[in-house]
């Protein structure tokens, strides 16, 4: 909620802090119907809770998690004239949220199955795929971005030994990676 928010501005403000990271999992805007366009509503209140947080100096990461579906082929294709790509509904979704706002984008690929193989072939590399996906975004939106890969953690590194390296030799070293 809005006060919930606003509390935590606040807090940031009052310790010195700087930074909100804003990719709640509940907004299904964010992870499940990433492509659909948020209200005209939810944008005022989030341009009001910007504005509080520029007030208090606290700057906003929005977060945009497109991994559960997002079509990975489509970044080798020629985009077809009459359906918009899933890139162009990201870059679409990115900008709305700095016309809004945000500071900052983060690009979020955690949390999602381990399927990469199955849904694109066994000569596609996931961690090139998702650096590609990083820096044509950070490029197409003319700032650096923030980014999550799939994974992030030693526990998940036996799904794919070789995403890290994969990932690492792509994706551009001016992108920070939590």
């Amino acid at each position: 909620p809005k006060e919930d928010r606003e509390l935590i501005i606040k807090s940031l403000h009052k310790n010195k802090m700087n930074t909100y990271f804003y990719a709640p999992k509940e907004d299904i805007f964010h992870r499940l119907c990433w492509r659909r366009k948020y209200s005209k509503k939810w944008r005022l209140n989030f341009k009001k809770f910007t504005q509080f947080s520029k007030l208090n100096n606290i700057k906003i990461i929005a977060g945009i998690a497109p991994g559960l579906d997002f079509n990975f082929k489509e970044l080798n294709e020629k985009s077809k004239k009459n359906k918009k790509s899933d890139f162009e509904f990201l870059l679409s979704k990115a900008k709305q949220l700095l016309n809004d706002g945000a500071t900052s984008i983060a690009l979020l690929l955690d949390d999602i199955p381990p399927d990469f193989k199955n849904k694109f072939g066994v000569n596609v590399s996931e961690g090139t795929y998702h650096a590609i996906l990083a820096n044509k975004l950070s490029k197409e939106l003319g700032q650096n971005i923030f980014f999550v890969p799939r994974i992030y953690a030693d526990e998940l590194i036996q799904d794919e030994p070789f995403y890290l390296k994969d990932l690492s030799t792509t994706l551009d070293p001016r992108i920070i990676m939590f």
